[in-house]
């Protein structure tokens, strides 16, 4: 397995307050991507706790995989609620969550928000995670078309963050990943500013995976940059 992890602040925000954390040591290989919210630095450190503790916790613990990745974000979920209620300059921070462990040829996912999992062959591209947002729901639904929820203005109110409640619902997927074939996390200032038939054409065209993350940030850049942008790529 080959990959590739980039983040970049965009063109209209300060601060970057997305984080992921790459750990390639581990038996399983771990990959995390989260996109914080919060005024002042509160998105910014809820997406890096939030990545660390589950990190953490997969690390600490052993047996069914889905459990563990599911009751990591939970842990997640319940510390920076408690940590942002203790703290009056964190109040409402939380942050979305991706997290994938590469399994014995097997991709297990555990998701909160309206981070994205993708998962790319040499004949397209699928959608494995469900968007936690009034406008996921309606592009789920086909009521609007994936062009209109680029461009939506409601495209940023998510219905599901870690720490923005005490308790949380943790989707639990998990696919096939065969030889060739690559993963794609992301965050959704990629999404909503590539479309998913470009990252397939970005990603299928490129030299290695170094090369097509930097040309999907790039892109992201090119046609606005409207959000801090995170991409962890993998090829099997």
């Amino acid at each position: 397995m080959e990959y590739a992890a980039l983040t970049d602040v965009g063109m209209r925000r300060h601060n970057n307050e997305d984080s992921y954390i790459v750990n390639d040591l581990h038996e399983n290989k771990i990959f995390i991507v989260a996109d914080g919210m919060g005024g002042h630095n509160a998105g910014e450190i809820a997406s890096l706790e939030a990545c660390r503790i589950v990190e953490s916790y997969i690390l600490e613990h052993e047996g069914d995989i889905d459990s563990i990745l599911t009751e990591g974000v939970v842990k997640a979920n319940r510390d920076i609620f408690v940590r942002a209620s203790e703290n009056p300059s964190l109040q409402g921070m939380g942050t979305t969550i991706d997290v994938c462990v590469l399994k014995e040829g097997k991709l297990h996912i555990a998701h909160a928000g309206d981070g994205r999992v993708y998962l790319l062959t040499k004949d397209g591209i699928t959608k494995l995670t469900y968007d936690h947002s009034i406008v996921g729901m309606m592009l789920d639904e086909g009521s609007i078309t994936e062009e209109e929820a680029m461009v939506h203005p409601q495209r940023n109110y998510i219905t599901r963050a870690v720490g923005s409640s005490v308790n949380i619902e943790v989707d639990s997927i998990s696919a096939d990943v065969h030889s060739g074939e690559w993963v794609l996390m992301c965050t959704d200032g990629l999404t909503n500013m590539v479309s998913s038939d470009t990252m397939h054409k970005i990603v299928t065209g490129a030299e290695n995976v170094n090369a097509a993350a930097c040309e999907l940030v790039r892109r992201a850049k090119e046609q606005g940059g409207d959000d801090n942008i995170t991409v962890v790529l993998l090829r099997v």
